[in-house]
Order: structure tokens, then C-alpha cells, then sequence
């Protein structure tokens, strides 16, 4: 995708992908920490303040709605910004649980690299998600009254 374009989340959505975020924030806190890590390059307080500003949208986009089940708008940059960062999680997981399987610690890697996975799958679904969500608004930009969309008057 050349231009990322914002995206509309659900709440259950929102709520997920804040999950996630957290659960890679946390082992990539623990990593980073043990490896000495400096403040300004890490990943993980990254991590958090993305899972915080999404459940913050959320709780906005709530306030300012009568209805339940009003979507999250994530603007343009947050969205590139929010795929960048899981692509860069994805990749910190599984160097992380290469270097746990050298290191011959008792916890598998299978959690870390489900995590990876998920990071990635969550990626590429945001990305399918903000391309038919860009079209879509292309769409309703062109036939602004719904007229030649099968719309009822």
C-alpha cells in the first residue's frame, strides 16, 4: 500500500489489537531491559503508548456518541505508524525467541512466535481493512446522495 489511508475500528477490534500490543509491550520490555537496551531505540514503551492512545480513542469516540457502537477513526499517520510498529514487533518476537532457544530456557518459544504471528496477522489484516475502507470513501465522495449505489429513495 503506497499511501496508507486512516482506518474505522470497532471496539471489539480496538480492544484486540490493544490486547496484543500489550502482551508484545510486556515481553519485549522484559527483553530489552535484560539486553540494556537505551531509552531512546526501544520498542516496548512504543508498544504501550499505541495500546493506550487506541483504548483512548475508544473511550473518546464513546463519550462522544449516544451509540454503543460507534468506530474508532485512527487518522492516516497513526495507521502507518501503527503498522510499522507491528511489523517491528513481529520481527523483536522472533528474534527474541531465537535467542531464548539457544539459550536452553525451560518456557518454549511457541508463545513468542504465535505472538510474532499474530502481530503479522493483524498487519495484514489492517492494511486489506484500510484499502476497502479508502475505496469505500472514494465510492461515497463520488455518489454523495447514494444515487447509482442500488440506494432506495
Amino acid at each position: 500500500m503506497a499511501a496508507t489511508s486512516g482506518l474505522r475500528l470497532s471496539a471489539a477490534e480496538v480492544g484486540r489489537l490493544a490486547s496484543l500490543l500489550t502482551g508484545a509491550h510486556l515481553t519485549l520490555d522484559l527483553d530489552e531491559v535484560q539486553r540494556g537496551v537505551p531509552a531512546g531505540p526501544r520498542l516496548a514503551p512504543r508498544l504501550h503508548g499505541t495500546s493506550a492512545l487506541l483504548l483512548g480513542r475508544q473511550y473518546q469516540a464513546e463519550v462522544a456518541s449516544a451509540r454503543l457502537d460507534t468506530p474508532v477513526v485512527v487518522d492516516a499517520p497513526t495507521t502507518a505508524g501503527l503498522l510499522g510498529l507491528l511489523e517491528r514487533a513481529a520481527a523483536d518476537l522472533e528474534a527474541f525467541a531465537d535467542r531464548r532457544e539457544h539459550g536452553g530456557y525451560l518456557l518454549g518459544t511457541h508463545r513468542f512466535r504465535e505472538l510474532a504471528q499474530r502481530c503479522r496477522a493483524w498487519r495484514a489484516d489492517l492494511v486489506e481493512l484500510a484499502e476497502r475502507q479508502r475505496g469505500r470513501a472514494c465510492c461515497e465522495r463520488a455518489h454523495p446522495t447514494g444515487r447509482g449505489q442500488g440506494v432506495q429513495r
